[in-house]
């Protein structure tokens, strides 16, 4: 395993941490980690989520999200040893909405072929 990747299990780690345990936004609801990218130079951190009921809270989740940044980023500082803590971008991990999607696509397809 190379090095980026293991900071970024590291770094997912902690963020989770901070969310769930020290944000007390309370837009920012129950959300998961799904994923980080980690930039190769360190500067720049991709932080991939899912929210429970996407319809009510997504908006206001992201607000809360990157309004928090900053603390977010402060407790990384003194959890993780880093030379420099990257830059945070949330970003809506739709791969589960899809995933939903295309099951319900082929149950579809099963009823239909169930029927004829």
């Amino acid at each position: 395993m190379d090095r980026i990747k293991k900071i970024e299990i590291d770094l997912k780690r902690e963020i989770s941490f901070i969310i769930n345990s020290k944000v007390k936004d309370p837009r920012v609801g129950f959300l998961t980690l799904t994923d980080i990218k980690l930039s190769a130079d360190y500067h720049y951190m991709d932080i991939y989520f899912t929210v429970m009921n996407k319809d009510e809270n997504l908006e206001t989740c992201l607000e809360g999200l990157n309004k928090c940044k900053g603390f977010i980023k402060k407790n990384l500082i003194e959890r993780i040893k880093l030379r420099t803590i990257p830059e945070i971008k949330f970003i809506y991990d739709q791969s589960i909405d899809k995933g939903i999607r295309i099951s319900e696509i082929l149950e579809n397809i099963k009823v239909k072929d169930n029927k004829s």
